[in-house]
């Protein structure tokens, strides 16, 4: 249960992030109508967990609500203060979110979990193209909220996750420090961080803890290191993506979905370090694989945390059955149709299709899941991975547009999808129903986007 001391942490949070978005209204060059957005759309996302039904964790004082305060307030802080004195002091703040939840939260962590990383995806959407960071930064707290949880799921160290974050903070404060005096060399951040992991593997080792903490971080370390040395050319570059599915394989294999979990924290953290392009000589396409790699590790994470909270009776959700094949057929082309829309006007893209673009990353698989079971479900996420892998892996900039379309789906379907499933088990009446609904949905926002893109194009200073 939720108490005084927890409530009155989340509204200072949050309460700070409202300051943070009008202190941007009164400076030119910040994107204030995307941070105003961020902290409308996230309190109406609290305002939703208020009623006590549908679900049990959306009571009044429910834990998911407090994750979304939080964790919106700290994105907030951290997104002025990366755009207007240090991209360090932004990357380290949002991180703090599942920190927090496991201090305060350790029983209801879960739900927190879920309503941070509802805030993580509404940020991503809405923030990513005015702070390209915040795409290594969203991965990072995804991927430390998702190993936490798993650490409960596989009764393991809890505090672990938390132990490699810490490292990853306290490299970004010496590089930033070091950062003063002129551009830090790679090296530094990569013996600071791996020497951090491994400290961590080996404290835990002697504490009594006979996990292979150790291997995870050596499968990591060449991971990186190989990656490290292919990035240099950008045709090999996009090749050695195999060397994530590889580590991928490998922490599977040592430590099945925890040591999976790891491994994407380290890589996560790591992408994280390295995009600080002001800080540190690293070139786009070596950033550019680094975040491909902790977008792989921490979708098939996320993917690992659905199929442990929603575990499906045979047949399961293989491609044999066909929920789960449309499922992954229409993320894998839809996600890119879409991103593709999204993408048209570039950076200056207007906020509406910004919203659009985030409402049917989110809904879609929600709909699917409705009317066609959590296989739906499993089959979307799969193919929204499959659809931004592709972007990166033949050289298309879409993939910026289409990293935060797909994780958006992945984060609402975790807690919700529960609330989407039951319909699927309805009589065909209603489910016909509500597919003609969601038709007409997609009707309407075509006719609607078709309308505004035309008058765009019409409006002065514009060619018919």
């Amino acid at each position: 249960m939720i108490d005084a001391l927890d409530w009155a942490v989340a509204g200072v949070c949050f309460g700070l992030g409202f300051v943070a978005v009008l202190m941007a209204r009164l400076r030119e060059g910040f994107p204030f109508f995307a941070l105003s957005g961020v902290w409308l759309l996230a309190l109406l996302a609290f305002g939703l967990t208020v009623p006590s039904e549908p679900l049990p964790y959306f009571q009044a004082g429910g834990a998911l609500g407090w994750g979304v305060l939080v964790a919106a307030g700290l994105w907030l802080m951290g997104a002025f203060l990366g755009m207007r004195w240090h991209q360090a002091w932004g990357a380290i703040l949002p991180l703090w979110a599942p920190i927090l939840g496991l201090a305060l939260l350790p029983n209801d962590f879960v739900y927190a979990v879920w309503g941070i990383g509802i805030a993580t995806a509404l940020f991503w959407i809405l923030l990513g193209r005015a702070w390209h960071e915040s795409e290594t930064i969203a991965l990072g707290v995804l991927s430390l909220s998702w190993a936490s949880v798993l650490a409960f799921k596989a009764d393991t160290p809890r505090w672990l996750a938390v132990c490699m974050a810490g490292c990853a903070i306290l490299t970004l404060l010496v590089v930033a420090w070091r950062g003063r005096k002129g551009l830090v060399s790679w090296w530094l951040p990569y013996a600071l961080l791996f020497a951090g992991f491994t400290a961590t593997a080996v404290g835990y080792r002697l504490s009594g803890s006979e996990s292979p903490w150790l291997e995870l971080v050596l499968i990591t370390l060449v991971g990186a290191t190989l990656a490290r040395g292919f990035a240099s050319s950008e045709e090999w570059g996009r090749y050695s993506v195999l060397v994530w599915v590889a580590v991928l394989l490998a922490s599977f294999g040592v430590m099945k979905g925890y040591g999976m979990a790891l491994s994407a924290l380290m890589v996560s953290l790591y992408a994280l370090v390295m995009a600080q392009g002001s800080l540190m000589r690293t070139e786009p396409q070596e950033r550019a694989l680094y975040t491909a790699g902790a977008f792989l590790l921490t979708m098939m994470v996320g993917l690992r945390l659905f199929v442990l909270t929603y575990p499906l009776r045979p047949p399961r959700a293989d491609l044999y059955q066909p929920f789960a094949l449309f499922g992954f057929l229409l993320a894998l082309v839809g996600l890119g149709v879409l991103a593709l829309w999204w993408s048209q006007r570039r950076e200056e893209s207007p906020l509406w299709r910004t919203l659009t673009a985030g409402f049917w990353s989110a809904g879609a698989p929600l709909a699917l899941v409705a009317l066609m079971t959590e296989r739906a479900g499993a089959g979307w996420t799969a193919g929204a991975l499959g659809a931004a892998l592709s972007a990166y892996l033949y050289g298309n900039p879409l993939q910026r547009w289409v990293y935060p379309l797909a994780m958006a789906g992945l984060v609402v379907l975790l807690p919700l999808a529960q609330v989407a499933a039951p319909l699927a088990e309805s009589p065909r009446a209603t489910r016909i129903t509500a597919g003609a609904i969601l038709a007409g949905l997609i009707l309407l926002t075509a006719l609607v986007s078709a309308w505004l893109s035309r008058k765009e194009a019409t409006a002065p200073g514009q060619s018919p």
